[in-house]
Protein backbone atom coordinates (compact mmCIF):
# COMPACT_ATOMS: atom_id res chain seq x y z
CA UNK A 1 0.00 0.00 0.00
CA UNK A 2 3.06 2.26 0.50
CA UNK A 3 4.41 1.33 -2.09
CA UNK A 4 1.62 2.18 -4.29
CA UNK A 5 0.83 5.43 -1.97
CA UNK A 6 4.62 6.54 -3.29
CA UNK A 7 4.05 5.86 -7.01
CA UNK A 8 1.28 7.63 -6.94
CA UNK A 9 2.63 10.34 -5.41
CA UNK A 10 5.76 10.20 -7.82
CA UNK A 11 3.32 10.39 -10.78
CA UNK A 12 1.39 13.45 -9.37
CA UNK A 13 4.36 14.92 -9.22
CA UNK A 14 5.37 14.17 -12.54
CA UNK A 15 2.43 15.81 -14.23
CA UNK A 16 2.45 18.77 -12.29
CA UNK A 17 6.19 19.28 -13.66
CA UNK A 18 5.46 18.60 -17.34
CA UNK A 19 2.20 20.64 -16.84
CA UNK A 20 4.53 23.44 -15.08
CA UNK A 21 7.58 23.54 -18.03
CA UNK A 22 4.91 23.69 -21.20
CA UNK A 23 3.23 26.56 -19.01
CA UNK A 24 6.48 28.04 -18.73
CA UNK A 25 7.83 27.51 -22.17
CA UNK A 26 4.09 28.74 -23.87
CA UNK A 27 4.20 32.10 -21.79
CA UNK A 28 3.69 34.99 -23.10
CA UNK A 29 6.54 38.05 -23.36
CA UNK A 30 4.05 40.55 -23.53
CA UNK A 31 5.15 43.75 -26.18
CA UNK A 32 4.00 47.43 -25.40
CA UNK A 33 0.37 48.12 -25.97
CA UNK A 34 0.54 49.41 -29.87
CA UNK A 35 0.39 53.11 -30.41
CA UNK A 36 -3.09 54.75 -30.61
CA UNK A 37 -6.80 54.44 -30.18
CA UNK A 38 -7.53 50.75 -28.90
CA UNK A 39 -10.81 49.10 -30.57
CA UNK A 40 -12.67 46.28 -29.34
CA UNK A 41 -15.45 44.76 -31.79
CA UNK A 42 -16.50 40.93 -32.03
CA UNK A 43 -14.74 38.77 -35.18
CA UNK A 44 -16.02 35.53 -35.76
CA UNK A 45 -13.22 34.00 -33.05
CA UNK A 46 -14.98 36.22 -30.41
CA UNK A 47 -13.26 39.66 -29.33
CA UNK A 48 -11.01 41.31 -31.73
CA UNK A 49 -8.95 43.85 -30.87
CA UNK A 50 -6.96 46.54 -33.28
CA UNK A 51 -5.22 50.16 -32.94
CA UNK A 52 -6.74 52.85 -35.03
CA UNK A 53 -4.29 56.29 -35.68
CA UNK A 54 -4.84 58.61 -37.87
CA UNK A 55 -7.41 59.55 -40.42
CA UNK A 56 -7.71 58.80 -44.05
CA UNK A 57 -7.40 56.30 -46.97
CA UNK A 58 -7.03 53.57 -44.34
CA UNK A 59 -4.25 50.99 -44.32
CA UNK A 60 -4.37 47.49 -42.58
CA UNK A 61 -0.87 46.62 -40.83
CA UNK A 62 -0.44 42.62 -39.96
CA UNK A 63 2.24 41.62 -37.58
CA UNK A 64 4.15 38.94 -37.92
CA UNK A 65 4.70 35.43 -36.78
CA UNK A 66 4.04 35.39 -32.70
CA UNK A 67 3.99 38.70 -32.78
CA UNK A 68 1.76 42.21 -31.79
CA UNK A 69 1.03 44.77 -33.78
CA UNK A 70 3.20 47.37 -31.66
CA UNK A 71 5.87 45.87 -34.01
CA UNK A 72 4.66 48.89 -36.14
CA UNK A 73 4.36 51.49 -34.04
CA UNK A 74 6.90 53.50 -35.58
CA UNK A 75 5.71 53.00 -39.44
CA UNK A 76 1.94 53.92 -38.03
CA UNK A 77 3.16 56.87 -36.23
CA UNK A 78 4.65 58.18 -40.01
CA UNK A 79 1.85 56.97 -41.93
CA UNK A 80 -0.66 58.90 -40.18
CA UNK A 81 1.59 62.04 -40.01
CA UNK A 82 1.43 61.55 -44.01
CA UNK A 83 -2.56 61.46 -43.90
CA UNK A 84 -3.41 57.71 -43.32
CA UNK A 85 -5.43 55.77 -41.17
CA UNK A 86 -4.01 52.77 -39.55
CA UNK A 87 -5.30 49.96 -38.53
CA UNK A 88 -3.30 47.52 -36.53
CA UNK A 89 -4.57 44.38 -35.76
CA UNK A 90 -4.18 42.40 -32.91
CA UNK A 91 -3.55 38.36 -34.38
CA UNK A 92 -5.84 35.41 -32.38
CA UNK A 93 -4.94 34.90 -29.10
CA UNK A 94 -2.39 38.34 -28.64
CA UNK A 95 -3.57 41.39 -26.49
CA UNK A 96 -7.15 40.66 -26.00
CA UNK A 97 -8.01 39.09 -29.10
CA UNK A 98 -9.90 35.45 -28.37
CA UNK A 99 -8.01 32.69 -29.98
CA UNK A 100 -11.23 30.99 -31.56
CA UNK A 101 -11.11 27.45 -32.90
CA UNK A 102 -7.62 25.95 -32.39
CA UNK A 103 -7.81 24.90 -36.39
CA UNK A 104 -8.35 27.99 -38.00
CA UNK A 105 -7.38 28.14 -41.56
CA UNK A 106 -5.25 31.77 -43.15
CA UNK A 107 -9.23 32.78 -44.78
CA UNK A 108 -10.44 32.78 -41.33
CA UNK A 109 -7.77 34.58 -40.34
CA UNK A 110 -8.77 37.37 -43.28
CA UNK A 111 -11.70 37.35 -41.96
CA UNK A 112 -10.45 38.97 -39.00
CA UNK A 113 -9.85 41.96 -41.41
CA UNK A 114 -12.97 42.10 -42.98
CA UNK A 115 -14.73 42.31 -39.36
CA UNK A 116 -12.07 45.39 -38.35
CA UNK A 117 -12.84 47.01 -42.27
CA UNK A 118 -16.50 47.08 -41.62
CA UNK A 119 -16.55 48.16 -38.45
CA UNK A 120 -14.84 50.86 -39.71
CA UNK A 121 -17.59 51.75 -41.53
CA UNK A 122 -17.70 49.21 -44.60
CA UNK A 123 -14.21 50.81 -45.61
CA UNK A 124 -12.14 49.54 -48.77
CA UNK A 125 -8.62 49.20 -47.52
CA UNK A 126 -5.89 51.72 -49.79
CA UNK A 127 -3.31 48.87 -48.72
CA UNK A 128 -3.45 45.76 -46.62
CA UNK A 129 0.23 45.64 -45.56
CA UNK A 130 1.64 42.15 -43.92
CA UNK A 131 4.85 41.67 -42.20
CA UNK A 132 6.18 37.77 -42.60
CA UNK A 133 2.85 35.49 -41.36
CA UNK A 134 1.19 39.06 -42.25
CA UNK A 135 2.02 38.89 -45.72
CA UNK A 136 0.19 35.77 -46.09
CA UNK A 137 -3.54 36.94 -44.61
CA UNK A 138 -2.73 39.86 -46.57
CA UNK A 139 -2.65 37.62 -49.87
CA UNK A 140 -5.31 35.22 -49.15
CA UNK A 141 -7.32 38.37 -48.24
CA UNK A 142 -6.85 39.67 -51.83
CA UNK A 143 -7.61 36.06 -53.04
CA UNK A 144 -10.78 35.74 -51.54
CA UNK A 145 -12.19 39.37 -50.99
CA UNK A 146 -10.45 41.57 -53.88
CA UNK A 147 -13.55 44.10 -53.20
CA UNK A 148 -12.01 44.93 -49.95
CA UNK A 149 -8.28 46.38 -50.70
CA UNK A 150 -6.52 48.71 -53.24
CA UNK A 151 -3.40 47.26 -52.91
CA UNK A 152 -1.12 44.78 -50.78
CA UNK A 153 2.54 45.74 -49.39
CA UNK A 154 4.46 42.68 -48.06
CA UNK A 155 7.63 42.36 -45.88
CA UNK A 156 9.81 39.72 -45.62
CA UNK A 157 7.09 37.63 -48.22
CA UNK A 158 7.96 33.98 -47.36
CA UNK A 159 5.18 31.17 -46.22
CA UNK A 160 5.69 29.30 -49.48
CA UNK A 161 8.02 26.65 -48.34
CA UNK A 162 9.74 26.71 -44.85
CA UNK A 163 12.57 28.17 -43.33
CA UNK A 164 16.33 26.55 -43.68
CA UNK A 165 16.41 24.04 -40.33
CA UNK A 166 19.10 26.33 -38.76
CA UNK A 167 17.14 28.98 -39.12
CA UNK A 168 13.96 27.31 -37.91
CA UNK A 169 15.41 25.83 -35.04
CA UNK A 170 16.75 29.18 -33.91
CA UNK A 171 13.27 30.60 -34.47
CA UNK A 172 11.80 28.20 -31.86
CA UNK A 173 14.93 29.29 -29.27
CA UNK A 174 13.70 32.86 -29.83
CA UNK A 175 9.95 31.91 -28.97
CA UNK A 176 9.96 29.03 -26.60
CA UNK A 177 13.43 29.38 -25.06
CA UNK A 178 14.45 30.50 -21.81
CA UNK A 179 16.05 34.06 -21.48
CA UNK A 180 19.40 34.35 -21.83
CA UNK A 181 22.81 35.10 -24.13
CA UNK A 182 22.08 31.62 -25.91
CA UNK A 183 17.51 33.07 -26.56
CA UNK A 184 19.68 36.80 -27.49
CA UNK A 185 21.70 34.83 -30.05
CA UNK A 186 19.55 33.15 -31.46
CA UNK A 187 16.87 36.23 -32.04
CA UNK A 188 19.77 38.32 -33.50
CA UNK A 189 20.41 35.40 -35.79
CA UNK A 190 17.45 34.63 -37.23
CA UNK A 191 15.91 38.07 -37.30
CA UNK A 192 18.48 40.29 -37.74
CA UNK A 193 21.45 41.53 -40.08
CA UNK A 194 24.94 40.92 -39.19
CA UNK A 195 25.73 43.87 -37.23
CA UNK A 196 22.27 45.15 -35.96
CA UNK A 197 21.66 45.90 -32.54
CA UNK A 198 18.32 43.21 -30.93
CA UNK A 199 16.19 46.08 -29.42
CA UNK A 200 14.42 45.45 -26.40
CA UNK A 201 11.42 45.35 -27.94
CA UNK A 202 12.39 41.87 -30.25
CA UNK A 203 13.48 40.17 -26.70
CA UNK A 204 9.65 41.00 -25.41
CA UNK A 205 6.52 40.93 -27.52
CA UNK A 206 6.70 37.12 -28.42
CA UNK A 207 3.04 35.21 -28.13
CA UNK A 208 3.89 31.37 -28.45
CA UNK A 209 0.57 30.28 -27.94
CA UNK A 210 -0.50 32.27 -30.95
CA UNK A 211 2.34 31.15 -32.47
CA UNK A 212 0.72 27.68 -32.36
CA UNK A 213 -2.64 28.34 -34.24
CA UNK A 214 -0.84 30.60 -36.48
CA UNK A 215 1.20 27.59 -37.39
CA UNK A 216 -2.04 25.18 -37.34
CA UNK A 217 -3.34 28.36 -40.06
CA UNK A 218 -0.50 27.74 -42.20
CA UNK A 219 -0.28 24.47 -42.57
CA UNK A 220 -4.56 24.24 -43.61
CA UNK A 221 -4.51 25.11 -47.16
CA UNK A 222 -1.94 25.07 -49.88
CA UNK A 223 0.22 28.01 -51.05
CA UNK A 224 -0.39 28.00 -54.37
CA UNK A 225 -3.59 28.94 -53.38
CA UNK A 226 -3.15 32.40 -52.42
CA UNK A 227 0.45 32.87 -53.61
CA UNK A 228 -0.42 35.24 -55.80
CA UNK A 229 -2.67 37.68 -54.08
CA UNK A 230 -5.68 37.93 -56.51
CA UNK A 231 -5.11 40.78 -58.84
CA UNK A 232 -3.82 43.08 -56.85
CA UNK A 233 -0.87 45.61 -57.64
CA UNK A 234 2.01 44.82 -54.79
CA UNK A 235 5.20 46.64 -53.15
CA UNK A 236 7.43 43.68 -51.44
CA UNK A 237 10.38 45.20 -48.98
CA UNK A 238 12.77 42.34 -49.42
CA UNK A 239 15.38 42.56 -46.73
CA UNK A 240 18.46 41.95 -48.19
CA UNK A 241 19.92 39.58 -45.17
CA UNK A 242 16.56 37.95 -44.32
CA UNK A 243 17.62 34.14 -43.46
CA UNK A 244 13.73 33.22 -42.80
CA UNK A 245 12.61 34.11 -45.93
CA UNK A 246 15.26 34.64 -48.73
CA UNK A 247 15.60 37.14 -51.22
CA UNK A 248 15.14 34.00 -54.05
CA UNK A 249 11.75 33.80 -52.93
CA UNK A 250 9.96 37.52 -53.71
CA UNK A 251 12.31 37.70 -56.48
CA UNK A 252 10.35 34.93 -58.17
CA UNK A 253 7.60 36.35 -57.11
CA UNK A 254 8.35 39.48 -59.03
CA UNK A 255 9.30 37.21 -61.76
CA UNK A 256 5.59 35.50 -61.92
CA UNK A 257 3.70 39.03 -61.94
CA UNK A 258 6.28 41.64 -63.26
CA UNK A 259 3.29 43.60 -64.36
CA UNK A 260 1.71 43.64 -60.58
CA UNK A 261 4.92 43.67 -58.40
CA UNK A 262 7.12 46.33 -57.62
CA UNK A 263 9.74 45.05 -55.76
CA UNK A 264 12.22 47.10 -53.26
CA UNK A 265 15.53 45.48 -51.83
CA UNK A 266 16.63 46.85 -48.01
CA UNK A 267 19.98 46.45 -47.71
CA UNK A 268 21.71 46.13 -44.63
CA UNK A 269 18.39 44.20 -42.59
CA UNK A 270 17.18 40.69 -41.50
CA UNK A 271 13.74 39.38 -41.56
CA UNK A 272 12.65 41.68 -38.60
CA UNK A 273 13.52 45.05 -41.11
CA UNK A 274 11.35 47.27 -39.17
CA UNK A 275 13.53 48.46 -36.33
CA UNK A 276 16.39 48.12 -38.50
CA UNK A 277 15.32 50.55 -41.48
CA UNK A 278 12.67 52.72 -40.07
CA UNK A 279 13.14 55.50 -42.60
CA UNK A 280 13.71 53.56 -45.31
CA UNK A 281 10.63 51.71 -45.13
CA UNK A 282 8.20 54.01 -44.11
CA UNK A 283 9.67 56.32 -47.44
CA UNK A 284 9.33 53.74 -49.44
CA UNK A 285 5.98 52.53 -48.25
CA UNK A 286 4.52 56.30 -48.29
CA UNK A 287 5.64 56.72 -52.06
CA UNK A 288 3.51 53.50 -53.39
CA UNK A 289 0.68 54.61 -51.06
CA UNK A 290 0.82 57.97 -52.94
CA UNK A 291 1.40 56.47 -56.26
CA UNK A 292 -1.76 53.90 -55.69
CA UNK A 293 -3.93 57.13 -54.63
CA UNK A 294 -2.82 59.33 -57.78
CA UNK A 295 -3.55 55.90 -60.28
CA UNK A 296 -7.02 55.55 -58.59
CA UNK A 297 -8.38 59.24 -58.53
Amino acid sequence: MKFATRILAIGTLAVFLCAAALALLVRDRPAQPPVGERVVIHGAAGELVYYRQGSGPAVVLLPSFARSASDFDALATGLAAAGFRTLALQPRGVDGSAFGPWAPSLKDFATDVVAVLDAEGGVRAHAVLGHAYGNRIARVLATHYPERLDSLILFSAGGETPPPDDVSAAIRKAIFGFDGPARDEAIHFAFFADGNPVPPEWRSGWYPAAGILQTRATTAQSPASWRGGGQAKMLVLQPQEDKPAPSERSMRLAADFPARVTLRVIAGAGHALLPERPQEVLDTVIGFLRAVRERDR
